[in-house]
């Protein structure tokens, strides 16, 4: 990964872990430690993701086989990273709404499901 996608991912990392270790528990429900973790894991796995995908397409013979992501990918990185970030910040409203109706491990179980699915997408780029 090259260190123009690596800082900012190692940067929002650690401002999200040192945001998390200041905030007062009581204060918002949503906002714990554990939240903010899994956020920022999410954000991380859908950015690095990303950004092994696109080292990919511009390779020959590239063939995106999710056909979700195939028609964003192919259309180039502006749009691909467009929807990457639409997807990332539909799943923490999603989350949000959630553990605000009374549904909180279901809320981290969402946020889980989309760091482990982009992970496997890692895993699958990087063969």
């Amino acid at each position: 990964m090259s260190n123009l996608i690596g800082l900012p991912l190692v940067l929002l990392f650690v401002s999200l872990t040192a945001a998390a270790q200041n905030l007062p528990e009581g204060r918002s429900p949503y906002w714990t430690k554990r939240s903010i973790a899994l956020i920022a894991a999410d954000a991380l796995a859908k950015s690095a993701d990303m950004a092994f995908t696109m080292r990919n397409a511009g390779r020959p013979n590239f063939q995106e086989h999710d056909p979700l992501a195939s028609p964003f990918v192919h259309s180039g990185p502006v749009l691909a990273g467009a929807s990457q970030g639409l997807l990332f910040a539909s799943e923490v409203f999603a989350s949000y709404e959630l553990h605000k109706h009374g549904h909180p491990k279901m809320s981290r179980i969402l946020l889980m499901v989309g760091t482990s699915g982009n992970s496997l997408g890692i895993a699958t780029s990087t063969r």
